[in-house]
């Protein structure tokens, strides 16, 4: 028997789910009873049910038949539940999917994985028996979702902004923007799991329009590099941080900031000088300052880059490898070259702990990264189950959107003042 949770404990539905509800596809009567019951319980009365795919079908193509999410079971006769979640990819379904089963924890996993790759908004998958709190806590991640993608087009990341009028960033107008000094950081936190402190931040490029506008790198960067602007486009960005690493330590606040180079600068002798001119003359101690590089980077020309981040280490500048994991060289340029973090990338933190393949590579990283010394860094934190693996797993910092999007420099000293205690109670949490 299901016990409800104490009076005044829940959230109020999210108004989509009060207004379209939640479809249920299961064979088995009674794990449908189950599921409709917690449902209830967390307050969602507007309930569609389905025996089967081919029953779910059919309702969905009722005008009145919208459902938010869509809980569908992999194990049913006929058309079982993969052949489902294919058919709603065809149809264009806009709805959320959670995905249960009975089946082994690496089905489920692929299963998960299909429908991401099918483009479904995959909230989710389940193990059966059904619990009240893996119900909620599903529902309590698709209000997050939902919040964080209710402004964004459909296939665009939360957070991301398309170039002005929906017209792609040209040539001209990015060197417009270098020239008029709206190539600039924002800053994402990253924060200590232990102490729940903000450590540093990375420094983040956004391209402002003359209109206010932000573009995100994802729609200039390569042009930068195809039109052998990343250099000037990265002193741009290094600028602004010294800048505002000097205004930041006026007021007694000095976190480091990591910035990103491109393997085009480091196989340029020359750009290490100006870097460490720049830092010179605007009296800011490398210690400070975190170079991040990928590993194709590394690859790309070895040589130099073993060169030109050997002599910005020799002067005190931390080195992260980025994105660990995102390619095939990740061990043999660790023991390559003198890092000091390794960034896990996102892609083995999103929804890790409910896929035992990525919560193995996810222990193998921060291992590494412990025994070598090195600080470990997860990307692309959303969700607190996320950071409660992360936590469990031994990995030292994160950052993503549950501590906190990317913002403009001005509004880093009072995101501190006023978010000091939510993140630290979160980083309670998870411990």
């Amino acid at each position: 028997m299901l016990t409800p949770p104490p009076s005044g404990s829940l959230s109020p539905p999210h108004p989509s789910l009060l207004e379209q509800g939640v479809m249920v596809v299961d064979d088995s009567e009674l794990q449908r009873n189950l599921l409709m019951s917690i449902l209830r319980m967390l307050g969602i009365t507007h309930i569609h049910e389905a025996c089967d795919g081919e029953s779910a079908l059919a309702l969905l193509g009722q005008p009145a038949v919208s459902p938010a999410i869509i809980v569908v079971d992999l194990e049913m006769p006929g058309m079982d539940g993969i052949e489902l979640l294919q058919l709603l990819a065809e149809r264009g379904l806009r709805a959320s999917i959670l995905v249960v089963s009975g089946a082994e924890s690496a089905i489920l996993a692929a299963v998960g994985t299909m429908a991401e790759a099918l483009g479904l908004q995959l909230l989710g998958t389940l193990p059966k028996p059904l619990s009240y709190l893996a119900v909620s806590n599903m529902m309590t991640r698709f209000y997050a979702q939902h919040r964080q993608s209710r402004h964004a087009t459909p296939g665009q990341r939360p957070g991301a902004s398309p170039p002005p009028d929906g017209a792609a960033v040209t040539a001209d107008s990015l060197i417009a923007a270098l020239d008029d000094g709206r190539v600039v950081p924002y800053y994402q936190p990253v924060v200590s799991l232990k102490t729940g402190k903000v450590l540093g931040f990375e420094a983040l490029a956004r391209l402002v329009t003359t209109t206010g506008k932000l573009i995100l790198p994802g729609n200039f960067i390569e042009l930068a590099e195809q039109q052998g602007l990343i250099d000037r486009l990265t002193l741009a960005i290094v600028d602004h941080v010294l800048a505002d690493l000097g205004t930041w330590h006026s007021r007694g606040l000095y976190p480091s900031v990591s910035f990103n180079v491109s393997a085009r600068s480091l196989s340029d002798r020359e750009f290490a000088n100006e870097i460490l001119r720049r830092v010179d003359a605007a009296d800011i101690s490398p210690r400070s300052l975190v170079i991040e590089v990928t590993e194709s980077a590394v690859v790309s020309d070895l040589a130099s880059a073993i060169g030109t981040l050997g002599r910005l280490r020799l002067r005190g500048f931390g080195l992260a490898i980025d994105d660990y994991g995102s390619g095939f060289s990740s061990m043999q340029q660790l023991s390559r070259l003198p890092f000091t973090t390794l960034k896990i990338d996102r892609t083995f933190v999103s929804n890790a702990h409910q896929k035992w393949n990525l919560q193995t590579m996810l222990q193998s990283a921060i291992e590494m990264g412990h025994r070598l010394g090195l600080v470990t860094v997860a990307e692309g934190v959303e969700t607190m189950e996320e950071m409660m693996l992360l936590e469990s797993l031994g990995c030292q910092c994160v950052q993503g959107f549950l501590l906190s999007p990317a913002m403009a420099a001005a509004a880093v000293p009072v995101w501190l003042r006023q978010e000091k205690a939510r993140i630290r109670a979160l980083c309670g949490e998870a411990m």
